[in-house]
């Protein structure tokens, strides 16, 4: 019990000393201009089709509120199918043809709000860079996971996947 009770207690002093906070930052470029890349972004619901979470069971509700590309748009979904999920991502500024911040806010099973923004740079007549930039903060004592969890890597990992999507998508088009 004593080993127990002195684990804990060195957790917790742990975690007063380690960071709170992560950022991740990922880039892709995509052989298509800026205008189109960023045209595509600015709308959440293109979002659906390139983030790692796309592929949600069909039984998941999506209410949407306000008017897409535009600052105060929300989708909201909820998803009752295994691990239950519910959540909203809003637009909070646009810097037009140049960046989008969002928020992305879990509500179930765990409360969460991940600032993010996308940001378009063109490298090229017809090549763009796409960066995606999130950042967050655990709280004490839970940040305590940062320790033994490479939550950064996770997330980036997750990101990547969906700046590659991005890139299959508007690479292929024929628009």
């Amino acid at each position: 019990m004593l080993t127990l009770i002195t684990s804990i207690i060195i957790l917790l002093i742990v975690a007063a000393f380690t960071t709170k906070k992560y950022d991740v930052v990922r880039s892709i470029v995509i052989n298509k201009p800026k205008a189109e890349v960023f045209n595509y972004i600015k709308y959440l619901e293109n979002h659906k089709n390139f983030i790692i979470w796309k592929d949600l069971p069909g039984d998941t509700t999506w209410v949407y509120k306000g008017r897409d590309g535009e600052i105060g748009y929300i989708f909201f979904w909820k998803n009752v199918k295994g691990v239950k999920t519910v959540g909203e991502k809003e637009i909070i500024d646009i810097n037009e043809g140049r960046r989008l911040d969002f928020e992305l806010r879990f509500l179930e099973p765990f409360e969460a709000i991940i600032p993010s923004s996308l940001n378009t740079e063109s490298v090229g007549p017809d090549k763009t860079k796409v960066t995606w930039t999130t950042n967050g903060k655990l709280s004490y004592p839970i940040n305590i996971v940062l320790v033994f969890y490479d939550y950064g890597a996770k997330i980036g990992d997750d990101l990547s996947v969906g700046l590659n999507n991005l890139k299959v998508i508007l690479e292929d088009s024929n628009e």
